[in-house]
C-alpha cells in the first residue's frame, strides 16, 4: 500500500500540459516578500536579469513617475527616455508573479512569455487596471498564476514612442529546481519502501534486495 501511495503522489506532482494556463487578475499575495529593494539596472538580484528600461528611486517629471502611493524601494520605467522597452528574464521560471502597475496609460503594453513558448499581452484595460488616464497618484496590483506545467519565463514592459510604463513592488514564486524535484521524488519512493517493509513484517513475509 505504501508503494502505491508513493506512486500516486509522484503522479500527482507531474503537471498536465493539457491543462496549462496563465491566469491574470487584479490583486497580489501580501504574504510574499516585495523584491523592489533588490531591483537595479541589471535586474532583480537572484531573480531576474534586465534588458532595456531604467530603474529609479524617485520620480523624474516628464518621463518616469514612481508608482504611488505604495512603492517600496526602486521602480522600473520603460519608454523612449528610459532605454526603450524593459524585459525581465527570470533566472528560474515562475509559478506566480505580481507587481504594482503605476499611472496606467492606454499605450502601455505588457507581454508575458512562458516556458511553453506562449505569449500573453495585456493593455491596462485587458488587465483590469482602471482608470487609464496616466494619473500619477494611482497604481494597481496585478498578479499571474500558472498551472499545468506552464511557467512564466519573462515579462516585457512596453510604452511605444511615449513615456512611460512604470512598475514596482515585484513578488514572485519560483518553480522548484530539478534537483528539488528529484529530492521530492526520492522522498516519495523512500516512504513507499518503508511502508512496504512495515507491511511485509506485519504479514510475516520477507523482503530481500536482489
Amino acid at each position: 500500500m505504501g508503494a502505491k501511495l508513493a506512486a500516486l503522489a509522484l503522479l500527482a506532482s507531474v503537471p498536465s500540459i493539457a491543462n496549462a494556463a496563465v491566469v491574470e487578475s487584479v490583486g497580489n499575495d501580501p504574504s510574499l516578500t516585495i523584491l523592489s529593494l533588490n531591483l537595479n539596472n541589471t535586474g532583480i538580484t537572484g531573480v531576474a536579469t534586465q534588458s532595456g528600461g531604467a530603474v529609479y528611486n524617485t520620480t523624474h517629471p516628464g518621463y518616469a513617475a514612481m508608482p504611488e502611493p505604495d512603492t517600496v524601494g526602486n521602480f522600473l520605467a520603460a519608454g523612449p527616455s528610459n532605454n526603450g522597452d524593459a524585459t525581465l528574464s527570470f533566472i528560474n521560471p515562475l509559478s506566480y508573479l505580481s507587481f504594482l502597475w503605476g499611472s496606467p496609460d492606454s499605450y502601455n503594453l505588457l507581454t508575458i512569455t512562458t516556458s511553453l513558448g506562449h505569449t500573453y499581452t495585456y493593455t491596462p484595460s485587458q488587465a483590469g487596471v482602471n482608470p487609464i488616464n496616466g494619473d500619477q497618484q494611482y497604481a494597481q496590483y496585478i498578479q499571474f498564476h500558472t498551472s499545468g506545467g506552464e511557467y512564466i519565463t519573462s515579462a516585457t514592459f512596453g510604452s511605444g514612442s511615449t513615456n512611460a510604463f512604470e512598475v514596482s513592488n515585484f513578488t514572485v514564486a519560483a518553480v522548484p529546481e530539478p534537483t528539488t524535484w528529484a529530492m521530492m521524488i526520492l522522498g516519495f519512493l523512500g516512504l513507499g519502501f518503508l511502508g512496504y517493509r512495515k507491511s511485509s513484517k506485519t504479514g510475516g513475509a520477507s523482503f530481500r534486495l536482489a
